[in-house]
């Protein structure tokens, strides 16, 4: 496979750029657009398991802003009828 150092490519009137298929294929599904000193880098994306995901954020601690309340069984019943 021939290293392609530069690619010259133009911005559609939608914003959009066409990236070849060589350099398409070596990028994979997806691709992240970082910010250097330079200019902009486009390097190949983690494709992101959305399980793994959700996992992360079940098992993450939640910081706690107050005490909660234990509130009786009346006052509980007092909001159900309530609409906001």
């Amino acid at each position: 496979m021939e290293l392609v150092e530069q690619v010259n490519v133009k911005v559609d009137s939608k914003g959009r750029i066409c990236i070849p298929a060589e350099i398409r294929k070596e990028i994979g599904e997806t691709a992240t657009i970082k910010r250097v000193p330079e200019g902009f880098l486009l390097v190949p994306g983690k494709k992101e398991d959305a399980v793994e995901k959700l996992r992360k954020i079940i098992n993450s601690k939640r910081k706690r802003t107050g005490k909660p309340e234990n509130w009786s069984p009346e006052k509980m019943k007092s909001i159900w009828g309530k609409s906001e």
